[in-house]
């Protein structure tokens, strides 16, 4: 009998450990004809969300540093799925860092990056997935979402720029 609950404290344990050593990722980065500042609003203003952003549609919270936040997530023609985070890091007009999840079974760590560039705003957005949820967890989508949530908000701020321009 100890041999069999050895074998399954083995088992486990390595399920325990690759579930916090598996790793997958996503990226994409566009330059945004605005300043840091004008982004920074934009992606942080509650009101507007659905309407650039096709992963995250709304949220209830504040982004803050250590608050908590209720995001609704979309993935496809689906409902809308409520998905907690923390926000861990939040440096304005530079960085806004929040993650959540379920430890060895999938956590998430998204990031937002700003960088001033001569042509406006580089815009990064970068997230981390762990877990043994991972393993067979195909990253694609979230991909292309994330590609199209930043050229979405690149068009929201150009259009925003426009009405701007012809209000002066």
């Amino acid at each position: 009998m100890s041999k069999w609950l050895i074998g399954i404290g083995v088992i486990v344990g390595l399920l325990l450990v690759t579930g916090l050593l598996v790793r997958k990722s996503v990226r994409a980065e566009i330059v945004v004809a605005a300043t840091p500042e004008e982004v920074w609003a934009t992606i942080t203003d509650p009101s507007a969300y659905g309407e650039w952003n096709p992963i995250f549609v709304a949220y209830e919270g504040e982004f803050a540093e250590g608050n908590s936040l209720r995001l609704q997530m979309k993935m496809g023609e689906g409902s809308p799925a409520s998905v907690d985070v923390k926000v861990k890091d939040f440096v304005v007009e530079e960085w806004l860092h929040q993650s959540g999840g379920y430890p060895t079974f999938l956590t998430y760590d998204h990031n937002w990056y700003l960088e001033a560039v001569p042509e406006g705003t580089k815009v990064i957005q970068y997230e981390y997935y762990t877990g043994l949820y991972v393993l067979i967890w195909d990253p694609a989508p979230a991909q292309l979402a994330y590609e199209q949530a930043n050229k979405n908000l690149r068009r929201r701020l150009e259009l925003v720029s426009e009405l701007d321009e012809k209000k002066s």
